[in-house]
């Protein structure tokens, strides 16, 4: 083609552009007639939906269209009062559904879906996207300080629920920058949030891994999620997914399953969340955490757990590299570590340093939750801090696995740390940091800071590692030669 050629086919196609979004309007919904009128219209890239506080509207806003680059359609509020409300009743799917999207965003909405009754309603969400009609890549999908609750009744399921961004019936397709931030979900049967796809995978093959169709760009941070049926968090299908400040609180009322949890999940980063009242029947899933089978470099750090029967989950099916770091485990219940699927010996190269375990007297825990049997894992510079006598719990012997310079206090060190630290840490006030902690600041962890009389050994002696992340809990640096001991 010649560059005149070129120039002229460019021309046309920045023309085109501009024709397709000169046009955009703002649609004003102030009523129950404006949502029936618009809720199944086509709307153009530019478009404004605007739902006018203090008003609630019944149904399913089910739009269609597509936004392009640096011109998404947006669905917004204005006016005063509270944010606008649609009641989908328990009838409809969602009650705002976005079919096959890209360049959507949603901000400021009051959500619920439920006929008022404890029952199983069916496959019902608050927000739901899907995509299922072609294959591609689906862009720039944001869901923000939405208020989602009272979906459905009281059930589990993991393919229901809040907020759920979902790929059915497609072979290879992807979402790529997924937002889902700010916002507050509450009493949801299901899930709080959620995602799946039905072509997206970890493939383990003889020498190494490689992932089929992982979604890239996923971020979801800062939502408050409250009393779900099932998790309160299900991360899967991601290359380098970060999940972050999000408060993640009395997870499964209605079946079993651990605050949150990844599979089929590369490089994922589950990091400075607060999860906790993750308590009930069942004997397991019962933690705050999990890195899940199926998953690759997993990173668990940073976190603040308490208050669930144990810490962290980590599943001995097919699992690789998982480090668990500097997080924070207060008086989790019954156990701080839960090794899923005892049977199974397929998980490597578990690394799980510099994390800071207490518990309180009075309750009966275990290092090894439910007795399980740790496999091919590291354990160095850690704190397991025991008011009264802990114990390890009744457990097979461990299978390739290691203690390396961890601290105990009221607890017998393990047989395989050849250099074990046994004095009290003197920490400023430990055992009080609370609830619905400030997930920026995490000062709330303050009292886990140790004494400045404490012995130079344990603030600048660790195991040192390579890679560690070069911050602690409360993100202050660590320094080359003050690995340390604990998350802080």
């Amino acid at each position: 083609m010649k560059v005149c050629q070129l120039y002229l086919v460019v021309g046309f196609l920045i023309f085109l552009s501009q024709l397709l979004t000169s046009y955009a309007e703002r649609y004003l919904i102030s009523s129950q007639s404006d949502f029936d009128r618009l809720k199944t219209n086509t709307f153009q890239p530019k478009d404004v939906i605007l739902f006018k506080k203090g008003v609630r509207f019944t149904g399913m806003f089910s739009p269609e269209g597509k936004g392009i680059s640096g011109s998404p359609i947006r669905i917004d509020v204005y006016g005063q009062g509270h944010q606008p409300r649609i009641d989908a009743k328990g009838k409809e799917r969602a009650g705002l559904l976005l079919r096959n999207p890209s360049f959507w965003e949603v901000n400021g909405l009051e959500i619920t879906n439920s006929n008022g009754t404890d029952d199983d309603q069916g496959e019902l969400f608050g927000i739901y996207v899907l995509a299922d009609k072609k294959e591609g890549i689906y862009e720039h999908v944001y869901i923000n300080n939405c208020y989602i609750h009272n979906v459905n009744g009281k059930v589990g399921g993991k393919k229901r629920g809040g907020i759920h961004v979902h790929i059915k019936k497609l072979k290879k397709s992807i979402f790529h920058d997924l937002r889902i931030t700010n916002n507050r979900i509450c009493h949801v049967g299901g899930v709080g949030i959620g995602n799946s796809s039905s072509c997206g995978k970890i493939e383990f093959r003889q020498a190494d891994e490689i992932g089929h169709y992982l979604w890239t760009d996923v971020y979801v941070a800062d939502n408050y999620v409250n009393f779900t049926g099932r998790n309160n968090i299900i991360a899967r299908v991601s290359k380098d997914a970060i999940y972050e400040r999000n408060t993640l609180a009395n997870s499964s009322r209605y079946s079993t399953g651990h605050s949150i949890f990844c599979f089929n999940t590369d490089g994922i980063k589950i990091q400075f969340n607060e999860a906790y009242g993750n308590v009930g029947e069942g004997g397991i899933d019962r933690g705050g955490f999990d890195a899940d089978y199926n998953c690759v470099n997993t990173f668990i750090q940073y976190n603040y757990s308490h208050d669930n029967l144990w810490f962290c989950g980590i599943m001995k099916k097919r699992n690789r590299n998982v480090v668990i770091r500097y997080n924070l485990s207060q008086n989790d219940k019954e156990g701080i570590y839960f090794y899923g699927f005892e049977n199974e010996k397929k998980a490597k190269n578990i690394h799980i340093y510099n994390n800071t375990h207490y518990v309180k007297k009075g309750l009966k825990v275990s290092v090894f939750a439910e007795g399980r049997t740790p496999l091919n894992s590291r354990f160095e510079n850690n704190i397991f801090f025991f008011e009264e006598q802990g114990k390890w719990g009744n457990r097979p012997e461990e299978i390739n696995t290691v203690f390396r310079n961890n601290l105990y206090f009221n607890l017998e060190p393990h047989g395989s740390d050849s250099s074990p630290i046994n004095i009290d840490p003197e920490f400023i006030n430990a055992g009080h940091a609370g609830f619905n902690i400030d997930l920026d600041t995490m000062k709330e962890l303050n009292g886990y800071i140790r004494k400045l009389n404490t012995k130079p050994s344990i603030n600048n002696g660790g195991v040192e590692i390579i890679n560690n992340g070069g911050k602690n809990l409360l993100k202050s640096e660590v320094k080359a030669g003050h690995q340390g001991i604990g998350a802080f």
